[in-house]
């Protein structure tokens, strides 16, 4: 973990040297409106994101029922009234973007949502039955590390003020450089910095946690870790070519989740160090 700490920290800060020089340079070059690998990634790279809102809760319940001769009364309403306020805090973003993406109504989203809910949390039963711990250890690094990057997303994306590369007309004289925070965002055609995308894209590094609870999966652990570095490097370029976010944009984003990660990641092992095999 320290390793890949250490290179991550130095290929984020390798990015936003190169960004603070040739960002616009960068976005020029590459930017193409009719990009198909662009409009692809632009589906699918917030999928992470929606895994993330459904997946977590649905493990850390399950483990929690496994669990439930340890758990007072006081703790279920606890633990399960945090996780519908994070949740229903976190849902509305991506409840609008999938309703502007699909068409779908809001009550058609939310009761998909809930009856996925459901069955994922059936279907993590069996591993809450094998491994409750690691079930529950993999859910809370999820949920918190995503709930604590997401805020720390929202809160620059709100404040920073940045203009997308897209909308400018003459981007020599509204480009801005990324350190410079501009002030509250107008609209979302100036919530450029950061890339929610490639946060959501980078979220998925998750997955390489689930090694925690399915023994199956403990030797392809690299191998998950690896597509899902991949696959955010390859929406981050996505975010640049559709002319959504500069280079130092995705890279901030990216950096985000990493960072949320690493630390969550930290901080529950060494609360359930116990219990972790």
């Amino acid at each position: 973990m320290k390793k890949l700490v250490i290179a991550s920290s130095i290929i984020t800060a390798a990015l936003l040297a190169i960004a603070t020089f040739f960002d616009l340079q960068i976005a020029e070059y590459l930017y193409n409106p009719d990009s198909l690998f662009s409009k692809i990634f632009a589906v699918i790279g917030m999928l992470p994101q929606q895994a993330l809102l459904i997946f977590p809760p649905a493990m850390i319940l399950a483990a929690m029922f496994e669990k439930r001769g340890e758990m007072t009364v006081r703790n279920w309403l606890i633990i399960s009234a945090s996780l519908l306020i994070v949740t229903v805090s976190n849902m509305r973003d991506s409840v609008n973007y999938i309703r502007h993406e699909t068409g779908l109504s809001i009550l058609v989203i939310i009761a998909a949502v809930c009856v996925l809910e459901a069955a994922c949390f059936f279907a993590a039963m069996p591993f809450a039955k094998k491994n409750p711990w690691g079930l529950l250890i993999a859910g809370l690094i999820g949920y918190i590390a995503f709930a604590l990057g997401y805020v720390i997303l929202l809160a620059l994306k709100t404040f920073w003020g940045r203009q997308r590369f897209f909308t400018m007309n003459d981007p020599t004289a509204q480009f801005t450089k990324w350190y410079i925070p501009q002030g509250k965002a107008a609209s979302d055609s100036f919530k450029s910095f950061p890339s929610g995308h490639s946060f959501s894209a980078m979220c998925s590094v998750w997955f390489a946690l689930w090694p925690l609870f399915i023994d199956g999966l403990k030797k392809y652990t690299k191998l998950i870790f690896t597509f899902a570095i991949l696959f955010g490097f390859a929406t981050m370029l996505s975010r640049m070519i559709y002319g959504r976010h500069f280079l130092s944009d995705v890279t901030v984003g990216a950096a985000i989740a990493l960072a949320s990660f690493a630390l969550t990641k930290k901080i529950i092992c060494r609360v359930f160090e116990a219990n972790v095999r």
